[in-house]
């Protein structure tokens, strides 16, 4: 009895985390379709910086669900589970938003994940 308990609560975990995974890259591959949109169009990198902060808001959003009800399941606050998940899709942002000009500078272009 103990061991199916055990397997379905690291299940649940595994699915959660599973989703939590899915939305992150859903919102990296959307970023990626962004960027290289404005490095064809040889958008300025504050032009740039300031459009991606509106850029695949329901991706984001997907992302900042998932990992929150991830956190509150592992027993975080309501608002440890929003500033973590907050904090992971801004970082998320970030790498697209400080790799700009060097994939501009060397006529690149990001990857998306699978």
């Amino acid at each position: 009895m103990f061991a199916l308990l055990s397997v379905a609560l690291l299940s649940t975990a595994t699915a959660g985390l599973a989703d939590a995974e899915t939305s992150r890259v859903s919102y990296s591959n959307c970023l990626t379709d962004f960027t290289i949109t404005h490095l064809d169009q040889k958008t300025a990198r504050g032009a740039f910086k300031k459009a991606s902060k509106e850029a695949c808001a329901d991706e984001r959003s997907a992302m900042i669900t998932a990992m929150k009800k991830d956190e509150l399941e592992f027993g975080s606050t309501e608002q440890e589970a929003t500033d973590y998940a907050t904090e992971e899709a801004d970082g998320v942002l970030f790498s697209f938003t400080d790799a700009y000009s060097g994939y501009m500078n060397s006529n690149t272009r990001p990857v998306k994940e699978q």
